[in-house]
């Protein structure tokens, strides 16, 4: 797996771009979608990266924007990346939907910010604990479970790479105390969660009981953020769904929200202490 190829977040860059480019030569929807021989509502997919951009259409369009030259070839290009399969791709079976996005951003993301409120977040977890998680869904089969957890384990390998992204996680004390799967599968997710806060670029914390009441509280989501031009872009996970925000509004009031929590929470030193004893089977004292 390796930054900068998402296919995803290449067709995202793709629909930003074309929508400038329809703007700047003052096209509206309906002139560009009779232009296609197709409907408006195909154009707005197209321009929202909701929907890959086909070739010949691309071709179509840049000629209706008199795009040219090098330009012309880059964009091209990129649209045939934008065609392209992630690492993912192999496992679409076993995706709740919204999760080949989430799993685009993390492979293309600077720098990632969680807050969870329940669970240790998937980023983090052993594959016991994913196990144990995952068999919580009674409806589904064996064979299913085992490769969501392979998926898990997979994802989990950005945080391998030589470019690994900015990580800064933000658990609630009660993931620590939610036990899956008995005191041993625990005892190990404790020791995984120590080794993984001590690393360089890894900022863990805790969220104690005693913090008190937070803007982010109930709400737990992710935060992407990106070098160059890309907006950040905050994802919320639902029961069988996912949210994505990318208004700058929305976008900085969950910033805003995550660091309010990380202030309240423990130090990462004190965080770590706290895990130490977890893992140790100690009760730690977090106050």
């Amino acid at each position: 797996m390796a930054g900068g190829r998402s296919p995803v977040m290449r067709r995202r860059r793709l629909a930003a771009e074309l929508q400038r480019l329809r703007l700047a030569s003052g096209r509206t929807l309906e002139e560009v979608a009779a232009y296609l021989e197709c409907s408006p509502a195909k154009v707005s997919r197209i321009e929202n990266g909701q929907v890959a951009v086909r070739i010949q259409d691309a071709r179509e369009l840049l000629e209706l924007y008199r795009v040219d030259g090098d330009r012309r070839e880059d964009l091209l290009q990129m649209v045939r990346q934008a065609r392209g399969r992630g690492w993912w791709s192999d496992h679409a079976d076993v995706l709740e939907p919204g999760a080949e996005t989430l799993l685009s951003l993390e492979d293309e993301a600077a720098g990632v910010f969680i807050y969870e409120t329940n669970l240790v977040t998937a980023l983090l977890q052993t594959p016991r604990y994913a196990f144990e998680l995952f068999s919580s869904w009674t409806d589904v089969p064996l064979d299913r479970i085992r490769r969501q957890v392979e998926v898990t384990e997979e994802r989990q390998r950005v945080l391998e790479r030589a470019n690994a992204p900015e990580l800064s996680v933000v658990l609630d004390e009660s993931c620590l105390h939610r036990v899956l799967g008995g005191a041993e599968v625990m005892r190990e997710q404790y020791q995984r969660l120590v080794s993984v806060a001590g690393r360089p670029g890894v900022d863990l914390r805790i969220l104690p009981f005693a913090a008190g009441p937070h803007q982010a509280m109930g709400f737990g989501f992710h935060i992407f953020q990106f070098t160059g031009d890309d907006p950040a872009i905050v994802h919320i996970e639902r029961l069988y769904a996912a949210d994505f925000l990318e208004g700058a509004e929305e976008v900085g009031r969950y910033q805003a929200a995550f660091h309010q929590a990380r202030e309240r929470a423990l130090s990462p030193e004190r965080s770590l202490a706290l895990l130490e004893g977890l893992a140790a089977g100690v009760d730690a004292e977090p106050a």
